[in-house]
């Protein structure tokens, strides 16, 4: 009898034994899952994107000009890929906080916002620009800037372009993302890179508007200008 309970008593502890490994094990996995940054959308709330993202006058290499004139807007689009790809050749695997939830993870963003610029129609210089019209601003709350991180991935960029241009013409940072999201919406754009003129030519078939006025470019970046009215103009040569 003594023997029979020996043996039961060694399969029962061998039994909790078993029992115990497995839920340390799948504790272990639920919180190593839990730990791990997701991937698209969600990914924000895990990368600290609101880290250090105010700017600050005094470290802009071009500064203020709050007496230029407003007389015409130049919408500024940016080819993520080509972005990412030159601050990696830059930074390497240490791309600053405000380049990593662009350039990170495998993001696949295409053309996003760089920013709306109230432009100085007899400016000779980007100097001569409107810039930091209202002087330097405090940073916006997290609230004004998230919603429009799909269109410019960086909390950094949507406070900069607000200081620097935004506050020149716009009353408000969300009247600025507004119809910096408007503009952007009302454009069909390629999915993939083109090459200067195949991109000019493929942006006036098909966006009617676009038809018969000059764009702009430069390296990995397309200019679109508008008149006080929102009417698209030629940009100037």
């Amino acid at each position: 009898m003594k023997k029979q309970l020996s043996t039961l008593s060694v399969i029962a502890l061998a039994a909790f034994s078993i029992w115990q490994y497995f839920s340390e094990k799948q504790k272990f996995s639920y919180q190593a899952e839990s730990s791990t940054p997701s991937k698209g959308k969600s990914a924000a709330k895990n990368t600290d994107i609101f880290t250090d993202y105010d700017v600050m006058m005094r470290d802009d290499p071009i500064g203020q000009n709050a007496d230029a004139p407003v007389d015409y807007y130049m919408l500024v689009l940016s080819w993520s890929p080509d972005f990412c790809v030159a601050q990696r050749e830059k930074y390497g695997n240490q791309l600053p906080l405000s380049m990593q939830y662009q350039c990170e993870n495998n993001r696949t963003f295409g053309w996003v916002v760089h920013g709306l610029w109230p432009q100085n129609a007899k400016a000779r210089s980007v100097a001569e620009h409107p810039r930091f019209c209202q002087g330097d601003l405090p940073a916006l709350s997290k609230s004004v800037i998230e919603p429009y991180l799909t269109l410019s991935p960086s909390a950094k960029l949507l406070q900069g372009e607000w200081e620097k241009h935004g506050s020149c013409a716009f009353s408000s940072a969300e009247q600025y993302f507004a119809k910096e999201q408007a503009l952007f919406r009302s454009l069909r754009l390629p999915k993939e890179k083109l090459e200067r003129r195949e991109l000019f030519r493929w942006m006036k078939q098909n966006n009617p508007h676009l038809k018969n006025a000059y764009l702009g470019a430069s390296r990995d970046e397309l200019f679109i200008c508008y008149d006080k009215q929102w009417q698209v103009i030629d940009c100037r040569k």
